[in-house]
């Protein structure tokens, strides 16, 4: 089983509040959305995120998600979220009675992680996050995502621009693992695709779609 100190617990808490960064502004079709994310005293393997409705902060609700699975390794942030989100959806507003409040009166609910249940946003979100950094290739000088659009349930086209590629390239994504669930995490393209575009790989993976937001685009879905 893995140990973690107190550094390496700070770190994963880190990663969970920069995740969990995104959800604090009001959704584009309404909805709970993050308050905040708290360290719990005495417990550096917990990570607390304070859910509300957006308009009245007496709506609030703490969730206490485990940072660590039962053998000691820490629980990537996506999962986290799609167990988060699966809570907020069957539970927010609807309590119940709650076994204890937090010192700003916020009833605070443990969460079992179980198995995370995953959709095709989050599919989509890792695809566009993983690939490459946003902001990146301005210059020229790396690789970087200008863009993205969902095709379908199994595929995503991310628009790349960056030094070896000729203006903005469509790079078309799996989202799925072909057997009709979604692929969330880190994949064998994400750590690829540097060396695709620097070795001029890319030309051996052609697609014939065509698409005015880039100069030409490429099948990547068997990745």
């Amino acid at each position: 089983m893995q140990r973690w100190d107190d550094v390496g617990l700070a770190r994963l808490r880190g990663g969970l509040v920069r995740e969990m960064l995104r959800f604090t502004a009001v959704p584009l079709g309404g909805g709970p959305v993050v308050r905040g994310v708290v360290p719990v005293p005495g417990r550096g393997g917990v990570g607390r995120v304070v859910v509300w409705d957006g308009r009245d902060i007496g709506t609030s609700v703490a969730y206490d998600l485990p940072l660590l699975d039962r053998q000691g390794d820490h629980r990537p942030p996506f999962v986290l979220v799609a167990v988060l989100r699966r809570a907020v959806r069957q539970m927010f507003g609807d309590l119940g009675a709650v076994e204890g409040r937090d010192g700003h009166g916020i009833p605070v609910v443990p969460l079992d992680v179980g198995e995370p249940v995953f959709d095709l946003t989050d599919a989509l979100q890792a695809a566009a996050a993983g690939i490459v950094p946003s902001g990146g290739g301005e210059r020229g000088e790396e690789l970087g995502l200008s863009g993205f659009l969902l095709l379908d349930r199994d595929s995503a086209r991310l628009y790349v621009a960056g030094e070896g590629l000729t203006g903005v390239v469509g790079l078309d994504v799996s989202l799925s693992d072909g057997e009709g669930a979604v692929s969330v995490g880190v994949t064998g393209l994400a750590a690829a695709l540097p060396s695709l575009v620097a070795d001029d790989q890319l030309r051996y993976n052609p697609s014939d779609a065509v698409d005015p937001y880039c100069s030409q685009v490429f099948d990547l879905t068997h990745w």
